[in-house]
Formats: C-alpha cells, sequence, structure tokens
C-alpha cells in the first residue's frame, strides 16, 4: 500500500505532467488549474458569428467551407490529476 504525500509534492508532480504535456509540439495549452488538477485544451472553436456573416455575405456559398471548418477543428479536452498518492491521472 502507498503512503499519501504531501501537498506540494502533488503540486510539483502536477507542474511536471502539464510541462510535459504543453513543452510538445502537439499543440496543447492549460485552460484551467488549480493545485491538484489541471484542464489542457488543442484545437479551437469556430468563430460561427464570422462564418454566418460571410455565409450572407456570399448568399449562401460560404455555408460548405463553414461545415468544413466547424467539423474539422474539433475541440480536445485532457484532464490531468494528481491524486493523494502522487499518481498522474489522465482523462
Amino acid at each position: 500500500m502507498s503512503e499519501s504525500i504531501d501537498a506540494e509534492a502533488r503540486k510539483d508532480a502536477l507542474a511536471a505532467a502539464v510541462q510535459r504535456q504543453v513543452a510538445g509540439f502537439d499543440g496543447w495549452r492549460v485552460e484551467s488549474q488549480t493545485d491538484y488538477q489541471a484542464v489542457l485544451v488543442k484545437g479551437r472553436t469556430p468563430t460561427h458569428v464570422l462564418h454566418l456573416f460571410l455565409t450572407i455575405l456570399t448568399l449562401g456559398f460560404w455555408i460548405p467551407v463553414w461545415m468544413f471548418i466547424t467539423f474539422m477543428q474539433r475541440r480536445q479536452v485532457l484532464v490531468v490529476t494528481v491524486d493523494r498518492f502522487g499518481n498522474v491521472i489522465s482523462e
């Protein structure tokens, strides 16, 4: 049975896990972070107001582009948590 680690060690473990994920070239960025959990995101949601404007301006010809961008730019979310034993859990 593992023993619990102190709060500072948990914070350090989370910081190291987040650093490993963000330092890569995959495009992950931190959206929010608490002491023992961080939410990382990759990708962006399209600016729907802009695409609506372009659709109106082009009399609807922009709709295929808008749909393509909407379905291809999916936003991915990764939740990284450090439990009281120091295990890093990514979901």
